[in-house]
């Protein structure tokens, strides 16, 4: 009963000098497509335009927000701080496959 309970108190001491395990350090979070896209509106437009209604027209692939006047409401082009305008790059369009050439 002494050797037993003797092991026991030796088992304990020992455990108690063993390291903790740290945790693995979790994977940092990319965020969304349309979070980074969002992200580098921000930092490209001009102050007071309102990005919340940004969006791309598709006549010309630029973006435009809604400005809210004191009367109506006008769609306006989306500007850097150096007055250019804000556009998507051009979605690249497949080529037509060429048509055989038939020997005559």
């Amino acid at each position: 009963m002494k050797f037993t309970a003797a092991a026991l108190a030796g088992l304990l001491l020992l455990s108690a000098c063993a390291a903790p395990v740290p945790p693995a350090p979790a994977a940092p979070a990319l965020p969304s497509p349309e979070q980074q896209i969002q992200d580098q509106l921000v930092a490209m437009a001009a102050p007071n335009q309102d990005l919340a209604t940004a969006r791309v027209r598709d006549d010309d692939n630029c973006f435009w927000f809604s400005y809210v006047g004191p009367v109506e409401t006008t769609e306006l082009p989306l500007l850097t701080r150096q007055g250019r305008h804000i556009c998507a790059p051009k979605p690249v369009e497949a080529e037509a496959p060429a048509e055989p050439e038939t020997a005559a």
